[in-house]
């Protein structure tokens, strides 16, 4: 059989040509393995450098990167750049395996990683991209104030964020793609060795965001185009206003290409043309300041900074015939944290250099006794004293300016200083340009009352007491929510206010009348017409704690409703005013329930409390940086800035 079979026509032949293809194929397989494996190795060394490069961001103290040490950030910028690089090549070698592990989601115990894998490795990479890019543009912006050359620091300056607008551009498009990723990635099901380093990721990408957000913005607020004409409000959160308290100051800066021009400031009671008509005082105003009229110094009362820097912008130039391009609030806070960065700052005339510490005892010694003018209170009755006794914020404008021109300045802590009290509404921007304020929306450095799609709560306190009480006094907020079995949304506020100055004889007197000093204005009771911005729809139930017949129900700012009311506090005593009202049921989606909660500006940071008291489950804090007590049924937190909260429902316990 094997001798005839041998003598087949052709089977040697085939079997032969079959060996052969097997062969071909076996070291083909070969080959690809080897491919595979070598690709694997280069992939895996990468991922293990990647790694360590991980880890030394995870370490990075946020709050030492404000130094803008050169070494420290050009060390850094490295550090993203070796990351970026690093998980190209794991991007590039392990491509085959990445297109198979988004099938894998099946596999016990590892599915979910490997699903994620290839949107987890892009999201590594472009948030490398956006570190990498904008360390670039910031290490060639501190180069140019740290370095010689023509023009003044500021100038160099502007000219050096001008020449890294690519770099910003770049940042920006992969915090974009970021924001994609993370946006489609639920890592609840993921290994928490990823979701840990995820969460981690979530409270830096703001930081990021906003380094971004202020190196493209820089160049047009800094008048690297065209000149800029902007109207600086000094703002005394002492007397506390809508948008961060009385405008007490006025100035009008000019800037053209980092070249600061005049720079003067003066009273705001001086602007004031009583040959042109103004426009009547909104109702609020008229009832519990009996102001006729809407003078300059009254502008910021809307919540809304945009309309109060428009209203501003319109009452100077209708007073005094200065068109101007933008607007810039800041309060004493502010002031102090820039004072920080230079001092000391040595004023003609003062006896004693400003400083961080005693910039507000400055102001107040000075505001009760000017420089070169009467002490006594007689004197300063007929003198010039009202006209000099804001003289001190000019001074001191002149004096931080001529640092900042000759360089005498930390600019990492001038940085830092200007960071956070954008960031904590100490200072607020708005500009003509369009473009300029989209960016300054985006980064929530604009003021706007802006409710979202969900639950809301915005507490607004004016002081129309004609006094600087604001200083003792503290407030806090303790907010209730009750889902009710038919589906509405029940809420109730306390606010807590409480009066740190001495006790006073007889009744509370609201009055224009000035005290012999400054801390005369502060023992007082505080007279405060409270505003509470809730979402659009909301119904009020109940209100408490307020004078007889004071409170009202109304429009607000961007489609909110506003619950208002007039609130004494006697100095040295604490008061409690609640308000129970209905929310819209839109503001609990399914299991889903978010507030956001907006801080007034010029307040430091005051407690808040959350309760969700829902006897069908337990909602628990999912996003948003607060702590929840133990039995998860509250949330506190201190509120500093704008902040966003989500709650997701579970079963009772």
């Amino acid at each position: 059989m094997s001798d005839s079979n041998a003598n087949i026509p052709g089977q040697s032949t085939g079997r032969s040509k079959g060996r052969i293809g097997c062969l071909v194929i076996v070291i083909v397989l070969l080959a690809v393995v080897a491919f595979l494996g070598f690709r694997a190795v280069r992939a895996a060394t990468a991922a293990r450098s990647a790694l360590q490069e991980v880890r030394a961001l995870q370490g990075l103290d946020r709050d030492a990167l404000s130094s803008l040490d050169p070494s420290s950030l050009a060390a850094l910028r490295d550090r993203f750049a070796r990351l970026e690089a690093d998980l190209t090549t794991i991007e590039t070698q392990a491509g085959p395996f990445l297109s198979l592990s988004k099938r894998l989601g099946w596999l016990p115990g590892v599915g979910a990683e490997a699903a994620a894998a290839p949107e987890l490795l892009q999201l590594g990479k472009q948030t490398a991209t956006a570190g990498r890019a904008a360390l670039d543009g910031a290490t060639a912006v501190l180069a140019a104030s740290q370095g010689g050359g023509d023009g003044s620091t500021l100038g160099r300056v502007t000219a050096a964020l001008q020449a890294s607008e690519p770099d910003w551009i770049a940042a920006e498009t992969a915090l974009n793609n970021v924001a994609d990723i993370r946006s489609r990635l639920d890592t609840s099901a993921l290994d928490p060795r990823i979701s840990g380093p995820l969460t981690q990721l979530d409270t830096y990408l703001p930081l990021l965001e906003t380094a971004v957000s202020l190196g493209k913005v820089a160049p047009a607020l800094l008048g690297a185009e065209q000149s800029q004409t902007y109207l600086l409000l000094a703002q005394n959160s002492e007397e506390l206003r809508p948008t961060g308290g009385f405008i007490t100051g006025v100035g009008l800066l000019t800037i053209d290409g980092g070249e600061l021009g005049e720079l003067d400031f003066s009273d705001s009671y001086s602007v004031f043309n009583p040959n042109v008509d103004h426009p009547l005082a909104p109702p609020d105003l008229e009832r519990y300041m009996g102001a006729q009229m809407l003078v300059f110094r009254d502008s910021n009362w809307s919540a809304d900074y945009p309309t109060a820097a428009s209203v501003a912008q319109s009452l100077y130039q209708l007073d005094t015939g200065t068109a101007t391009d933008g607007v810039i609030a800041f309060d004493i806070e502010a002031t102090r944290r820039v004072i920080g960065a230079m001092e000391p700052v040595q004023l003609p005339g003062y006896a004693e250099p400003v400083t961080s510490q005693n910039l507000a005892a400055a102001m107040r010694e000075v505001w009760a006794a000017p420089v070169d003018i009467e002490t006594t209170v007689v004197e300063r009755a007929t003198s010039d004293w009202w006209s000099h006794r804001k003289d001190f914020m000019g001074d001191l404008a002149a004096a931080a300016r001529a640092k900042i021109e000759a360089g005498d300045v930390d600019f990492g802590k001038l940085a830092q200083a200007l960071y956070t009290s954008l960031q904590e509404k100490h200072v607020l921007l708005s500009m003509n340009d369009p473009a300029t304020m989209a960016l300054l929306e985006n980064s929530g450095w604009a003021g706007a009352v802006d409710p979202g799609d969900a639950d809301f709560l915005l507490v607004v306190d004016s002081n129309v007491g004609w006094n600087k009480v604001n200083a003792l006094v503290d407030r806090s907020t303790h907010y209730t929510l009750r889902p009710q079995p038919d589906g509405s949304v029940e809420a109730e506020l306390r606010l807590t206010y409480s009066h740190r100055g001495q006790p006073i004889d007889g009744p509370c007197l609201q009055q224009t009348e000035y005290g012999d000093t400054y801390d005369d204005l502060q023992r007082r009771c505080y007279f405060d017409y409270l505003r509470v911005y809730v979402p659009g729809g909301a119904q009020l139930l109940d209100a408490q704690g307020f004078e007889q017949d004071t409170v009202q129900q109304g429009s607000g700012e961007a489609g909110t409703t506003i619950l208002s009311g007039f609130v004494v506090t006697p100095s040295g005593t604490e008061e409690d005013v609640v308000l129970r009202y209905q929310l819209p049921a839109s503001v609990i989606q399914g299991d889903t329930y978010r507030l956001r909660l907006q801080k007034q500006a010029g307040v430091p940071a005051w407690p808040v409390e959350i309760v969700i008291d829902d006897t069908a489950g337990v909602w628990r804090l999912v996003e948003g940086n607060a702590q929840a007590s133990e039995d998860v049924r509250s949330t506190t937190l201190r509120l500093g800035t704008d902040m966003d909260l989500t709650y997701r429902k579970g079963v009772a316990q």
